[in-house]
């Protein structure tokens, strides 16, 4: 499989963005259409020998054995790349990006240097390492840096595992000691679990990526605002089965469980970022908003064109606002009414502060508010787009 260019348009999956071109045409009234963009395009770390250096796109489990070269080499700790995108794709996962840390000694250096790489990749919203806990001393420095990146791009989501065979009463406190804002774009998951590989041997390998196939999966069948839970496929057993004590032990503590159920395999139960902030524990409320950030910021970048008026900044509200009412249709956000679910204001941008000399920069300010937690609550975020001989700045404070 050769390697793509990491802004290659390609349909990700059948929910994946519109071409902006395929966006422009598309009006209802005047009104220039806001498309959701895909929210299941996960991307794979790790740092096992055979791993790219560069980002490489699979499409299926086929092309991606055909370049995934053998686990392990020279004695080294085997990788659970492998296993994790192939559990990713049994589970209901589309397309992935791949991309080896080249491990030269500092993990840690590595895996940023590799997440700068993703930077490059718009599309990606979901980050898994499955060789986390290779070297089990770097692996809260690496579950940081994940996290900082994806709370930076603000559209990603860190999937992250406990080390294996962790008991629950080693669990002392939240996982990897995230702070806020870090801790909203993560999800941790436990325990571990085991697989039959492609060589007919039973193996015990991190969850994280059989549970990104499943986020892909619900994402399809539901929306991104469900809660990802429910069963994974081509797991024989988990590592461990807890008492209903000990699930709520760990439960508190921000991690999600697996757990056994008769007739209906090992599933996941769990849907709870690592953060303690109200607004933010619920896995499906942080991506559902990482969403709409992302797909109002594509929506309406044909503002940059455009001379800022009233005129404008009616059409960009009346865009978003149709975008907003048809996720409150589908369940998305809630509220009896469209003004319980949301609100949407665009304004003139104030450019006082701007010392780059440029007297035609103009902006735009779009204020959002979602009801994704409950109704008249709103989150808020701003997306700001320049307009005429403006540039734009799209992402203001970590939501």
């Amino acid at each position: 499989m050769s390697p793509r260019q990491p802004n290659e348009p390609r349909t990700v999956t059948a929910a994946g963005p519109l071409a902006q071109e395929a966006r422009d045409r598309e009006a209802d009234g005047g009104t220039r259409a806001v498309h959701g963009v895909s929210t299941s395009v996960t991307a794979f770390l790790g740092d096992a020998p055979g791993l790219p250096d560069g980002p490489v796109f699979a499409r299926g489990p086929r092309e991606f054995i055909e370049t995934f070269l053998p686990d392990g080499a020279g004695g080294q700790a085997r990788s659970f790349v492998r296993d994790a995108v192939l559990g990713h794709f049994r589970n209901g996962g589309g397309g992935v990006w791949v991309l080896g840390t080249a491990d030269g000694g500092d993990r840690v250096a590595a895996y940023r240097s590799a997440l700068a790489e993703l930077e490059r990749i718009p599309e990606i919203t979901l980050v898994v390492a499955p060789d986390l806990w290779r070297v089990e001393e770097d692996a809260e420095r690496i579950a940081e840096a994940i996290t900082e990146h994806c709370g930076r791009m603000g559209d990603r989501f860190a999937l992250l595992h406990t080390r294996q065979g962790l008991a629950p009463d080693g669990m002392t406190g939240r996982p990897f000691g995230l702070g806020e804002p870090n801790a909203r774009f993560a999800a941790v998951y436990y325990p571990w679990i085991t697989v039959t590989g492609t060589d007919g041997d039973e193996r015990l390998v991190p969850p994280s990526g059989h549970v990104s196939g499943l986020y892909c999966r619900v994402d399809a069948e539901q929306g991104v605002h469900q809660a990802p839970v429910g069963a994974l496929l081509g797991v024989v057993k988990h590592e461990r089965e807890l008492s209903d004590d000990e699930r709520e032990s760990v439960g508190g503590m921000g991690v999600n469980c697996l757990r056994s159920f008769p007739g209906q395999g090992i599933r996941v139960v769990g849907a709870r970022t690592l953060s303690t902030e109200p607004d933010w524990t619920h896995i499906g409320v942080r991506r559902l908003v990482g969403h709409v950030r992302k797909s109002l910021e594509e929506g309406i970048r044909w503002a940059a064109a455009e001379p800022d008026d009233a005129r404008l900044r009616a059409g960009v509200q009346r865009s978003a606002t149709a975008f907003l009412k048809d996720l409150w249709d589908r369940g998305a956000l809630h509220g009896r009414s469209a003004d319980q679910a949301f609100s949407v204001v665009c304004e003139k941008g104030d450019t006082s502060g701007d010392t780059s000399g440029d007297t035609a920069r103009s902006a735009l300010h779009l204020d959002v508010g979602l009801a994704a937690v409950r109704p008249d609550e709103f989150i808020t975020f701003r997306v700001r787009q320049a307009t005429a001989a403006g540039d734009a700045r799209h992402k203001e404070g970590a939501v």
